[in-house]
């Protein structure tokens, strides 16, 4: 893997970058909230038979810094714009359609941007991207003043309380193993996270992606992240959905597009199947031609 910085018209992002053969396509993964690009390094760097890999890290995330773009208000509906301008150039520098994939709010953003862009895009591989139904957002607005928590809301409370500063990467790594949501993960996923998303200081080592990020992503959701991202997709699509607590609703609006090519539910998969089962990923992305 080899980290590269990439100017854009919406800043500098890092981007960490697999190379592939010289004429093969190009595969850019976005990755979900609170985490990084790094994150996926075991399973994007088994693509580089068939494609040149790009995985970003958001503003505010992993090595990207927050940049003068982040919108403090909307940050999920500015994040799509950013990686709107990242495949831009990437499509400017390779003179070729991208292949977009991505995880939760990954998948989101891309799904936004295939449609900003089409014309610069292959397709989408989407793993259990976030698309909150509407009721969230009335259950929230009149409800919330009364106790009313919604799962994204929840997830918001849940980053601001998280811990984020360690004296070394060692106590964060032993910290994390085998507990939470990392309980699940193969073997490595967790220290990739790690390498990819901690910064350190004479105090130690700390998350690159501030608890008040990760949480506004979250709470932002239930505004940018709603069933309209779906509709007047044209793109070939292959969507998979986590078959235990997924993030992924309105799948009807999924099965309405002209352009979906296969809908798989994830046997026995949380929300965090591609560091579970991430070959069944790696096996899909490299035959998504077949499906295109």
């Amino acid at each position: 893997m080899e980290r590269l910085k990439i100017k854009t018209a919406r800043g500098d992002f890092s981007v960490c970058f697999w190379k592939g053969p010289l004429d093969a396509p190009i595969f850019h993964w976005a990755h979900a909230n609170g985490f990084n690009g790094r994150t996926y390094d075991r399973l994007l760097s088994k693509l580089t038979g068939n494609f040149n890999v790009y995985a970003w890290d958001m503003p505010g995330y992993g090595m990207t810094e927050k940049g003068t773009f982040y919108d403090e208000v909307n940050p999920v509906r500015g994040n799509s714009y950013d990686l709107e301008a990242l495949i831009s150039e990437l499509n400017k520098k390779h003179k070729r359609k991208i292949l977009l994939g991505g995880h939760s709010i990954g998948g989101s953003l891309s799904l936004m941007v295939s449609k900003y862009i089409k014309e610069k895009v292959s397709g989408l591989i989407l793993a259990d991207p976030v698309v909150i139904n509407y009721h969230y957002q009335y259950l929230t607005k009149y409800l919330g003043p009364f106790g009313y928590d919604s799962s994204t809301l929840k997830l918001t409370k849940q980053a601001l309380r998280k811990r984020d500063r360690w004296d070394s990467i060692q106590t964060v790594l032993t910290s994390y193993t085998n507990r939470g949501i990392f309980r699940t993960w193969k073997e490595g996923f967790l220290k990739d996270y790690l390498l990819g998303g901690t910064k350190s200081d004479k105090d130690g080592v700390y998350l690159s992606c501030r608890p008040e990020i990760e949480a506004a992503s979250f709470k932002n959701t239930e505004i940018a992240a709603t069933p309209k991202i779906i509709k007047g997709t044209s793109v070939p699509i292959i969507l998979l959905v986590a078959e235990i607590g997924s993030t992924t609703a309105s799948l009807t609006s999924f099965k309405r597009l002209y352009s979906l090519k296969k809908l798989e539910i994830i046997e026995g998969g949380t929300h965090f199947f591609p560091m579970e089962q991430p070959d069944k990923l790696i096996s899909l992305i490299k035959g998504f031609k077949s499906y295109s």
